[in-house]
């Protein structure tokens, strides 16, 4: 097509769609993570249509316009969106559906009509989306479960297992062969990873879930016959109560399990300044180091904490020094960490790439989270290798610790829901006061957050690697603005879970 009509007809385009009424005053609510916050929305026959634009920027991510095509794309995950304006077909992942409303273009913004759009949107996105017509709201839930934990009791005069519900739900319990105790719940929604995380391996072998639609099962090979037991549906809050009798399950107060994680109230902050001493992580074109800037930006956020006098904040380093995976752990651990911060610049390949980052523990869905993930691991990797070349680990040192077990189990399931939660939050800040590209919240198998027990993020300030935004890094200013941005975020996530009792 000649430039000169390819100029034409988008200018056409243009000017149809800036002959569209300017956008209305109407708001909904959006509830996301313990906040909610107002997007622009209007009605057209009796139908709500909601910024979709606006909504894309809460979530974490941007819209892709061709305008001359008149075609938007958003991309969440493995999920990729493809709308036509004026036209109620969209693509998810090239099959094409039918919204039976079309999409708009209005003031700049897409709208999409949220009743019908909901149900595809719940599909594709890890959280639970719900739409309310009464309220005019719409729900983000980043934990919708309904079988939510399990706890394991030692009585006098046996054992006491229960499964937290958030309401009541029918259920049947049986024993089957190798003392598998199998828990069926009716229209359970279960939070796996949590309930996994609570094996104890001085009650049982074994702790397995498993989801089905319409129903969900726990199951537990118990390390002793059962023999006396009952069961019974308890109230506030909603479980399910197994008494067995057996003294034998009785356990010695030195053989108490550990407490790990967090507690209920969020006061103790860990601030990990990444990479420190011989490990100088990228460096910009200009020279700058990331290990320098992170310190920076660490310290920064720090002084903000301490100000406040709200939490107890802890830096897994204060000065240009190395610090192991372990070392780096270990104080958070040990400190009874509530939320842990890794800080980090990103760096690439090509120069033009910019923006900043937040990821949470999670296995990686795109090579952009896996390449991020490779490239912050690789220091851990040769450490590993160089004491794996002068230390031989007996089996029996890995198997038989109890209280490694129960710690690797709870290895990238524990507080994943609570880490996407202040990731989240996080997000929204940074879009708030960092003036460089968003590109949202991601998740990747980082190895520093894979050995601390407690809520903990990444974040990538930024590319070093980017002549622009190196500069930034080596700004107080910008500094200030990403330290105000995560304390923000930090007070933000102890009014959530403080408020839900931890």
């Amino acid at each position: 097509m000649p430039t000169i009509l390819r100029t034409a007809i988008c200018a056409v385009t243009l000017s149809l769609i800036l002959l569209i009424p300017a956008l209305a005053t109407e708001t909904v609510d959006v509830t996301i993570s313990g906040e909610t916050q107002k997007i622009h929305s209007f009605h057209e026959n009796k139908i709500t249509y909601v910024s979709y634009s606006e909504l894309v920027e809460l979530l974490g991510g941007t819209l892709d316009w061709e305008i001359v095509g008149h075609q938007v794309s958003y991309i969440e995950g493995v999920n990729r969106f493809d709308f036509v304006l004026g036209s109620p077909f969209f693509k998810l992942n090239n099959k094409t559906y039918n919204l039976t409303y079309p999409a708009i273009y209005r003031d700049g913004q897409l709208f999409l009509p949220i009743e019908t759009f909901c149900p595809f949107l719940n599909g594709a996105l890890p959280q639970k989306v719900t739409w309310s017509t009464e309220t005019s709201g719409l729900r983000i839930d980043s934990q919708y479960f309904n079988v939510t934990d399990l706890t394991v009791s030692p009585k006098a005069n046996g054992l006491l297992i229960e499964v937290l519900m958030t309401t009541s739900l029918p259920y049947e319990i049986y024993l089957t062969e190798g003392n598998w105790l199998n828990i069926s719940i009716t229209e359970a929604r279960i939070n796996s990873s949590r309930i996994l995380s609570r094996r104890d391996p001085r009650t049982m072998y074994k702790l397995t879930t498993h989801q089905a639609a319409g129903s969900g099962q726990i199951s537990m090979r118990l390390r002793r016959n059962v023999e006396k037991w009952s069961h019974k549906l308890a109230y506030d809050p909603p479980r399910i109560q197994i008494s067995i009798a057996d003294t034998r399950f009785a356990f010695d107060s030195a053989d108490s399990q550990p407490q790990v994680g967090p507690d209920d109230k969020i006061d103790v902050i860990v601030i990990d300044p990444g990479h420190g001493g011989g490990d100088y992580g990228a460096i910009g074109p200009g020279g700058t180091r990331e290990k320098d800037v992170v310190l920076d930006i660490s310290r920064e956020l720090a002084r903000l904490i301490r100000k406040d006098k709200q939490f107890k904040v802890i830096m897994t380093r204060d000065r240009d020094k190395t610090m192991t995976l372990e070392q780096r752990a270990d104080i958070a651990n040990t400190a009874g960490a509530d939320l842990f911060i890794s800080v980090h610049a990103n760096a690439s390949t090509k120069s033009r790439v910019r923006g900043w980052n937040v990821f949470f523990l999670a296995p990686a869905k795109n090579d952009s989270a896996r390449a991020v993930a490779q490239f912050e691991n690789s220091v851990f990797l040769r450490e590993q290798s160089t004491l794996e070349d002068h230390r031989e680990v007996p089996d029996d040192e890995l198997t038989d610790n109890p209280i490694l077990t129960i710690l690797n189990e709870m290895i990238m399931t524990e507080f994943q829901v609570e880490s996407h939660d202040f990731a989240m939050m996080a997000a929204r800040e940074f879009r708030r006061r960092l003036k460089i590209p968003a590109r949202g919240v991601d998740q990747a198998g980082f190895f520093v957050l894979n050995m601390v027990f407690t809520p903990s993020v990444l974040i990538e300030a930024g590319f070093i690697s980017n002549k622009k935004e190196e500069r930034l890094l080596k700004s107080s200013k910008y500094q200030k603005q990403v330290a105000a941005a995560l304390y923000d975020a930090i007070k933000k996530f102890k009014a959530k879970y403080e408020q839900k009792g931890g």
